[in-house]
């Protein structure tokens, strides 16, 4: 089913704040958001609305789940001090108030931020795309389990890395080390070469996503942020069918189709990978986009008086 556009200047957020869409009968008990192109706009900040649509929803302890490509890093912290005042408090500093999905589900944390879901690459497999990456002069990034992420040489474009608040890149080997995931980190253009290059290589052996144009990733087979996600609700005690879930990313279809499957509610950004727009069943405005709307509900309701 095509995805549909809810009212005109209704963002992304509000969709949790404000009201489900008609036809949906459920009552929706958790949100489960993708962060960047998602949850943070295009310049990786939290708008202003998303900020009170957070701020609301914790108050009235709403499980909010953060489920992204990233690993635990600065980006947390941050989100976090802005979010929290006097009467709200995060529940760990990698946490909101509900357990926290990282590396594409590949490590869960309860809401405390302690780890109790972890998957990681077969040795022989990194080795095989270590190779490629030096055959081809490609830089890659391996996401280890102690929240760091090494690179096989230096490179620039980390930068854009950097930028999304992940754990400083670093040139290391990464022999012994336990991988979450590996990133082969190219341009856009060079996105479909890439990818081909990589499913050669690694054939059935693994998953394959791509987050952000240009960088393909390599996950343990047949996972995906809808196995963390899985786990999150099952620590919450909370259907699937009960939940509000919103992404942008090829790596959040899984997310979407196991929550819609169930009877929840799925929304894709307006500036969704097509994928992802295909497996939603709403669709809403980039958080680019004007959001003066946000401060009525769309039923002309004060934020505070209507509910989920």
């Amino acid at each position: 089913m095509a995805s549909k556009r809810t009212e005109a200047g209704l963002c992304l957020l509000a969709l949790l704040v404000f009201r489900v869409p008609t036809g949906f009968t459920g009552k929706a008990r958790a949100v489960v958001t993708d962060v960047d192109g998602t949850l943070m706009d295009s310049q990786h900040r939290l708008p202003a609305a998303h900020l009170a649509a957070l701020r609301s929803l914790m108050r009235r302890n709403v499980p909010v789940v953060l489920a992204t490509g990233k690993h635990r890093g600065p980006w947390t912290q941050r989100l976090i001090q802005e979010v929290v005042d006097h009467d709200i408090q995060a529940a760990s500093p990698w946490t909101l108030n509900a357990p926290g999905v990282f590396v594409q589900g590949l490590r869960v944390c309860d809401a405390s931020g302690e780890v109790v879901a972890a998957r990681t690459l077969a040795p022989e497999l990194l080795r095989r795309c270590a190779r490629l990456a030096e055959r081809e002069a490609w830089t890659l990034l391996s996401y280890t389990d102690a929240d760091t992420i090494a690179s096989n040489r230096p490179d620039p474009e980390t930068a854009k890395i950097d930028a999304l608040g992940e754990p400083p890149v670093e040139v290391a080997s990464c022999e012994g080390a336990k991988v979450h995931k590996l990133l082969f980190l190219g341009r856009p253009a060079d996105e479909q070469a890439i990818r081909k290059a990589v499913e050669a290589e690694v054939g059935e052996e693994a998953s394959i996503t791509v987050a952000i144009a240009g960088m393909v990733e390599v996950l343990p087979k047949n996972s995906s942020k809808a196995d963390g996600v899985r786990q999150a609700l099952e620590i919450l005690g909370i259907q699937p069918r009960e939940v509000l879930a919103l992404g942008d990313g090829e790596n959040d279809v899984e997310m979407m189709e196991f929550i819609r499957g169930a009877g929840g509610l799925t929304a894709a950004v307006a500036n969704a990978r097509p994928q992802l727009r295909r497996a939603a069943e709403f669709e809403v405005p980039s958080c680019d986009e004007d959001s003066s709307s946000l401060e009525r509900s769309p039923d002309g309701l004060p934020m505070e008086e209507s509910g989920i």
